[in-house]
Formats: C-alpha cells, sequence, structure tokens
C-alpha cells in the first residue's frame, strides 16, 4: 500500500505542472505603476512574436524568489524578486522573451499531453508490479512499480528541458527582432549558476525540468555571439522607471525600517521615493508628504506620484483630501482602473456622512468603479467598493449583489448568500438580476 500510495502521489504533482494557477492562493500585487512598466516591456515582444497584446495577460505574484512563468492559456506571472533582482530593465525583458516562448510554442497545452504520455509506463509497470504481488513475488512486484515511476518521471523531465531550451531559442530570436541585448538575460542565468545549491558536476541531469544553467549560458552566449545588438543598451528613461519600480516594491512590501535603512539618505528621486512610503506604511504621514511633495514639484507629470498622495490621505482617515491628487493622476493617466477605484473610494469616504449632496458623491463614485469594472471586469475591490457606495445610497439589492461579484471574482461560495439575497429586490429585466442568477448557477453550494 505504501507502494501505491507514492505511486498516486506522483501523479497528483505532475498534474500540478499543468493544471491552471489557483490565482486567489498566490499573493497577486496589483500596481497601475508596476504593471504598466511590464507591459511596456513586452509590448514589442508580443508584436514581434505575431500575439495579440490584449490577449495576453501579465500580472504580479508578491515572492521574493527570481521567477517568471506562463499558466492558464496565454498569462505570465512575474515574481517581484525578477524585478528587485534585475539591475536592469534588459534583465527582466529578456525573461519576459523566454516566457513569451513557451506561450508561441503552446507548450502548456502540450505538456497536458506530455504528462499524460509519461503515465502511462508508470500505470502498466503499476499493474505488472501488483500481479506479482499478489501472485507472491513481492521484491519484483516493488521493483516494477517504483522502476516505473522513475521512468515516467524521467520522460516527462525531459519533455520539460525540451520545452526550456525551445523557449530560450524563441527569447533569443524575439530580442534578435526587436534590436534589444541579450546580455540582460545571460548575466540573469549566469547569476543563476553561480547560486547552484549544488555543483553541477554531482548533479543528476535526467532530475531535471531545465537545462544545466551553465548549459543554457554557453547557448545563450553561442546564439548571441554574431548579434548587431550586442551591446545595445536600454533608454534611460526606462531605467528610471526600473528603478523606481524597485523603490515601491522595497517600499511597500518590506518592514519600513528595512526599507529606511536600505536606502538611507540617498537623494535620488527613487531613493526619496521608496522612503516616502517607507514613512507612510509607519504612520509619520508628516514625514511620508514631505518626501512626496519635494518629487512632485520635480515631476509634476508623474501621475504616480500622485496617486500615492491621494493614498496616504485616503488610508490615514482624510480620504477628502486625497480626490484632488487621484483626479489629477487620472488627468495624467486616464481610463486607469486602479486610478478609478482609488478616486471612487475617496468618494465613497466624502460621502459617508450623509445629506443629499453627498449622495451626488455617492453616485458619482459609483460611476468610476462601473468605468473601472468595464476595463477590468474582474477586479474584486472595485465591487467591494460599489457594495459601500450602494449601501450609503441605501440601495440594499445593489449591494448585496455587488458582494456577491466580490466573492464571485474570488472563486468563494459566499457569493450564493449574497446573490440569493441580491435576486429578491432586484428587477428581473435588469443586467444585476441576470448575473446574480448567473453566480447562482456557478457557484457551488
Amino acid at each position: 500500500m505504501q507502494h501505491l500510495r507514492r505511486f498516486w502521489a506522483f501523479f497528483w504533482l505532475l498534474g500540478l505542472a499543468v493544471l491552471p494557477l489557483p490565482t486567489q492562493a498566490q499573493g497577486l500585487v496589483r500596481d497601475a505603476e508596476i504593471e504598466l512598466l511590464m507591459r511596456d516591456y513586452s509590448l514589442p515582444l508580443f508584436r514581434a512574436a505575431g500575439l495579440e497584446p490584449e490577449r495576453v495577460g501579465i500580472s504580479l505574484i508578491n515572492d521574493r524568489n527570481l521567477n517568471a512563468f506562463v499558466t492558464n492559456g496565454q498569462n505570465i506571472y512575474v515574481h517581484t524578486g525578477l524585478i528587485l533582482e534585475a539591475e536592469e530593465p534588459n534583465m527582466v525583458i529578456g525573461v519576459l522573451a523566454h516566457e513569451i516562448g513557451h506561450i508561441t510554442g503552446g507548450h502548456l497545452a502540450r505538456g497536458a499531453q506530455a504528462a499524460s504520455t509519461a503515465q502511462r509506463p508508470a500505470l502498466i509497470a503499476t499493474i505488472l508490479g501488483m500481479g506479482s504481488i499478489l501472485a507472491g513475488a513481492g521484491d519484483l512486484g516493488l521493483a516494477l512499480i517504483t522502476g516505473g515511476q522513475q521512468l515516467a518521471v524521467r520522460n516527462f523531465l525531459s519533455y520539460s528541458r525540451g520545452q526550456e531550451a525551445a523557449a530560450d531559442v524563441t527569447a533569443l530570436q524575439l530580442l534578435e527582432a526587436t534590436e534589444q541585448s541579450a546580455e540582460g538575460i545571460i548575466d540573469m542565468m549566469d547569476s543563476l549558476a553561480n547560486q547552484e545549491i549544488l555543483s553541477e558536476a554531482y548533479q543528476d541531469p535526467y532530475a531535471r525540468s531545465h537545462p544545466m544553467s551553465r548549459d543554457r549560458v554557453k547557448a545563450y552566449r553561442n546564439g548571441a555571439r554574431n548579434s548587431p545588438f550586442k551591446d545595445a543598451r536600454d533608454p534611460d528613461e526606462l531605467i528610471f522607471r526600473h528603478k523606481m519600480a524597485q523603490a515601491k516594491i522595497y517600499g511597500f512590501l518590506d518592514p519600513p525600517r528595512t526599507t529606511l535603512r536600505r536606502y538611507g539618505n540617498q537623494t535620488s528621486q527613487p531613493a526619496r521615493y521608496a522612503r516616502a512610503i517607507a514613512y507612510f506604511r509607519e504612520g509619520s504621514r508628516d514625514k511620508a508628504l514631505r518626501e512626496l511633495t519635494g518629487l512632485i514639484a520635480e515631476m509634476p507629470d508623474n501621475p504616480w506620484l500622485h496617486e500615492l498622495e491621494g493614498q496616504i490621505y485616503f488610508e490615514t482617515g482624510l480620504a477628502a483630501k486625497g480626490i484632488a491628487p487621484y483626479q489629477k493622476a487620472l488627468a495624467l493617466r486616464p481610463d486607469e482602473p486602479l486610478l478609478l477605484i482609488g478616486l471612487a473610494s475617496c468618494l465613497l469616504g466624502k460621502g459617508a456622512n450623509g445629506g443629499a449632496a453627498n449622495q451626488a458623491v455617492n453616485q458619482k463614485a459609483i460611476g468610476y468603479l462601473r468605468a473601472a469594472l468595464r476595463l477590468d471586469p474582474l477586479n474584486g475591490p472595485a465591487y467591494l467598493q460599489m457594495s459601500k457606495g450602494y449601501g450609503q445610497l441605501g440601495e440594499t439589492a445593489l449591494a448585496q449583489w455587488a458582494l456577491a461579484e466580490y466573492y464571485a471574482a474570488a472563486g468563494r461560495k459566499e457569493a450564493r448568500r449574497y446573490a440569493e439575497r441580491a435576486i429578491k429586490g432586484l428587477a428581473k429585466d435588469s443586467v444585476e438580476y441576470i448575473r446574480a442568477v448567473d453566480i447562482l448557477s456557478s457557484i457551488e453550494r
């Protein structure tokens, strides 16, 4: 029985390599500034690969490991650790080119087929092994089961290594087509090779899902040797945005004291950006705003600085003062869903005081939230804020519907309870009623 448990556990783990990612469990990070930067890194690569940019998703995961991966079809997930470890944009761009190689190669779909193929010898070996055990040849039966499992694993990992090598080739082609250097991803792979836990001389190449890092560095160098773009460098503006993104990640995801020690008395704009965030997070609103005021004076057309100012006011109990900064941010970056949600949240904070004038403020906030959801239909926080807005307007059924949407976006069963309540008060010909019925049919009890 122990061997049987190991056998089925193997197939469960093998299946995880090809199943859709359960995103609600992965610590996703939403930030308009960094998402736009990743989009700008990727856009030339998408076009060179023949992909429609609007059909490819890019999401951030709060994870300090240096990694990126593709799942759920055409969706790229980037670890915050990759952005932090990359000394320049070209390093991230090279990794994104590799992930796009997985998309164009159809590796996710083919991986499922490869996993199925890998299972067959293990299944046959298990059947034969069980037959041997029942016939009294226990040692032979156990050997057959174990050998079949090992063969299946090696077959699948061999296929996976082939996928990685193919994606590396595509990455080189995409970087060449977009006139960008491959030195960034070479440096990244070189760094990974130096960080190998075990010396590669003692590693079994058949027990790895990726080719040896040194082998990949060598392949990249050979492929890029004659590239006329070997010495191409990232534009200064892109390098600056990269450093600002790093500062923001450190500021929001590290303890404030760690961020303040990291940037010390540095006078660069990214350093001051990080310190403003750290002061805000430790509760020093005045210090945060002093740092931020200087940055806004130097970069008045940077929407993300205005966004941060609005966020500071909102999250420190001064929602009404956050309205103007968010409006400035939206004027500079129209139709940005996260900015629309931020502005709506400030308006709802103001509208919570009641009165006819504030009822109009609540209606305006709901309008911004609906605009955000047209651009980002699965944004759970937008529905949560909308529920608050409808609650402040006394529209109970609509507030319940918005909560149902919020929980449905997270795949949570509470969605049914709120959808059932909403249906009782919604007009049957309304969009919200139809959506509530859809939720009831799609969410299990």
